[in-house]
């Protein structure tokens, strides 16, 4: 049986060592198992421990049983103790005690303790000794007790017992035999003790097979435990074999990939968590579905947005080159779009850049890719299609269009487009290099007249250009990343005192050769290129830079710095201007930040709201080259500036044109009601901006005021002696 079990306990070993995890960690089948099988231990050992004491109680009360049994029938063979010669009562004596083997030897003593003779199994017979003073007198007091013996032995050995008991005789007094009443009042009997009897008891055997059956019982026990880890471990490794397959999909799950199959469970609480990761998976594709509708079309018409058209644009470009098929590509731009806006308001412009989207899908092949570029600009891929093709179906595009009429408020608009178009070839052209083709065609076709496309067509001086704003495109991007633009400081003057408020940061860039390059030479590239967001960051790092580079002991001079419209396009602009401020210790009321009024008409909410937001971080709003655009003055109800600068457009030929001149009072007088201070731009001559004084202009900037510094100049502006008295007089 040992063997057995020793084999079952290696095999038992075996299988726990092979279940243990590779990456150390422990194993939850095993774990559990431990904790079932140290508990089932634990109870084990409890109930042999009981069994064992139990057992151990019971023996010792049977083995006091049996003790006074024998010593009252002992007591009964006790004849030895008075009739010394009697050979039968010791043959009987004997015969007895032969009867029992538990009964190690009988001893009789005489009053005194002293040993008469004895019997016994063993060996020790003759060496009996007499009884001790303190044991002789105990057995003494327990004469005509309920319980006459005495019982020691059996705690520190509980396999052996000595047993001492008093043999006494009672006799009743003679006051005749045959009258006598038990009844009635008698004098007490007397009792004579005369001697005592030893029992020396040995429950060997009866221990031993105890200890057998409990060693019996324990392997037994062991063999069950053993028995129990291994169907348990099947069990749960059963059991847990549903989260095991879980592992698979989840990791699956985790890769996106949302298409995995989770197995059915039987368990109902593996089975809820199965159901849980099927619901998950759902949720995380229905989600990524809508991110990837987001990311890919157009919030507004649904169409492809840029990002995904250049995606699509690439895929053709490869076909192309591979295939050898030409393929067209469209860039359209709504001819006078601003009219609705300006005319009906933003929401009103929306619902026409819908309709158009919808007429663009209309007017194309089911295999074409319409595209919103942005603003009111749509881009339109035509796979496999030749120059003829591709120039018929931009005229029934244009047709579409002249035919479609969109009505806001009981006013009807025809909303015509410019269309360029560009062929992809086997040329091996990059993407870049064909969107500006294509853009470069629409602008022709508006400056040929609108409402008409344009056929892109390869000529030197194309090549030059598109090869100019490749290259510009590289140099901005140099720029951007290496820090190689530089900053210039033009000072703004009040035209009464003469005094420099602030400065406008102006940009610019050094060429190869050392030159200076203005940024109306690459400021447009830039735009094209979409690298002006970063070169507004670039703008207001730089700019809080020098702030407190030059102006720690020169706090009464400001900064204007020139944002376009693709920095309030970042929702984070407030924050990033905040952490540039912060970092310079640039204090926000000495910040002037500049908008383009086309900015303001174009996205009145978006800029509204950002506006708003840093504003309450402290800064104040110039609203720039007013006076160009279509309803100037009723956006200076919807948006709050500090300051208003008139575009030079009116400042250049002031003194000639009297329409200037009156339009630049009317803006002096409408900028002093709403609260707003006037700047006049490009001032260059005492002239002009005496000029500007009189009719009402607060400020003036321009080569006459002072050239554009490398480090800001606190350079007074002459006044005139006029211009003196009336300062005085004011006063």
């Amino acid at each position: 049986m040992k063997s057995a079990v020793t084999a079952v306990v290696s095999r038992f070993t075996r299988v726990f060592a092979r279940d243990k995890s590779a990456n150390g960690k422990r194993v939850l089948v095993n774990e559990i198992l431990s904790i079932q099988v140290i508990s089932a231990a634990l109870i084990g050992a409890l109930a042999i421990a009981s069994l064992y004491w139990g057992g151990q109680w019971v023996l010792q009360d049977n083995y006091g049983r049996w003790a006074l049994q024998w010593t009252e029938e002992l007591n009964e063979l006790g004849s030895p103790l008075f009739l010394a010669d009697d050979g039968e009562a010791l043959i009987r004596l004997e015969s007895y005690v032969d009867r029992y083997p538990e009964i190690d030897r009988v001893a009789y003593y005489d009053e005194n303790g002293s040993v008469l003779f004895a019997v016994g199994n063993g060996d020790d017979v003759e060496t009996v000794d007499n009884l001790a003073a303190s044991l002789l007198s105990d057995a003494k007091a327990v004469v005509g007790q309920r319980k006459p013996y005495l019982m020691h032995g059996g705690i520190l050995d509980p396999r052996k017992f000595e047993v001492t008991a008093p043999v006494w005789i009672e006799s009743i007094p003679d006051d005749g035999l045959f009258e006598f009443d038990p009844t009635s009042d008698q004098p007490e009997s007397r009792t004579q003790l005369i001697g005592f009897v030893g029992i020396h008891l040995d429950f060997v055997m009866f221990h031993d097979q105890l200890l057998s059956n409990i060693r019996g019982a324990v392997l037994i026990l062991m063999a069950l435990l053993i028995l129990f880890g291994l169907y348990g471990r099947r069990t749960l490794r059963k059991a847990l074999a549903s989260i095991s397959d879980l592992q698979k999909p989840i990791e699956e799950l985790a890769k996106g990939n949302l298409d995995v199959k989770f197995e059915p469970a039987e368990h109902r609480e593996i089975s809820d968590i199965v159901e849980a990761l099927e619901t998950t998976a759902s949720a995380l594709g229905e989600r990524d579905a809508e991110l990837l509708e987001l990311a890919n079309h157009d919030s507004l018409t649904g169409l492809f947005n840029r990002r995904r058209f250049v995606e699509e644009l690439d895929k053709e470009i490869a076909d192309v080159t591979v295939m050898g098929h030409t393929s067209a590509l469209f860039f359209i731009d709504l001819d006078q779009f601003k009219y609705v806006n300006d005319a009906c308001g933003h929401p009103a412009g929306d619902r026409l850049i819908r309709k158009v989207a919808d007429e663009l899908k209309r007017s194309v092949r089911r295999s074409d890719i319409v595209a919103r570029f942005g603003g009111d600009e749509f881009a339109i891929l035509m796979p496999r299609t030749d120059a003829e093709g591709a120039s018929s179906a931009a005229k029934e595009i244009l047709s579409d269009m002249r035919r479609m009429a969109h009505i806001e408020e009981d006013r009807v608009f025809h909303v015509h487009c410019s269309i360029g178009v560009t062929m992809l070839t086997e040329d091996e052209l990059r993407r870049d290099e064909l969107i500006n083709q294509a853009d470069m065609a629409c602008r022709e076709a508006k400056l040929a007249g609108r409402n008409r496309m344009h056929l892109y067509a390869h000529s030197e001086d194309t090549v030059h250009r598109i090869a100019a704003d490749v290259g510009w495109m590289n140099r901005l991007r140099k720029a951007v990343d290496e820090d190689l633009f530089e900053l210039r400081f033009q000072p703004i003057n009040r035209i009464d005192t003469g005094a420099t408020t602030h400065h406008e940061v102006l940009i610019r860039l050094r060429s190869d050769n050392g030159k200076m390059i203005l940024p109306d030479a690459f400021l447009p590239a830039a735009v094209r290129f979409g690298l002006m967001s970063e070169i507004d960051l670039w703008m207001i790092r730089h700019a809080s830079q020098a702030y407190a580079e030059h102006f720690c002991s020169a706090r009464n001079i400001k900064l204007a710095i020139n944002l376009s419209a693709n920095a309030f396009e970042n929702d984070n602009l407030t924050d990033l201007v905040e952490q540039s401020f912060k970092k310079h210790d640039v204090n926000p009321g000495d910040i002037t930040l500049e908008v383009t009024e086309s900015l303001a008409i174009r996205r009145p909410l978006h800029v509204e709201q950002q506006i708003t937001s840093l504003r309450a971080l402290g800064c104040k709003f110039a609203l720039d080259d007013f006076g160009t655009g279509y309803s100037s003055f009723s956006y200076l109800q919807k948006l709050r500036f500090d300051y208003i600068k008139i575009d030079g457009a009116f400042v250049q030929d002031i003194l000639n044109n009297p329409v200037d001149q009156k339009m630049i009072k009317l803006i002096a007088e409408i900028g002093r009601e709403a609260g707003m201070q006037t700047i006049a731009e490009y001032v260059q001559n005492a002239e002009s901006l005496h000029l500007l004084g009189d009719l009402g202009v607060d400020m003036a900037q321009g080569y006459f005021i002072g050239r554009p510094t490398k480090r800001p100049q606190l350079k007074p502006t002459p006044i005139s002696l006029n211009a003196r008295r009336v300062k005085r007089s004011s006063r």
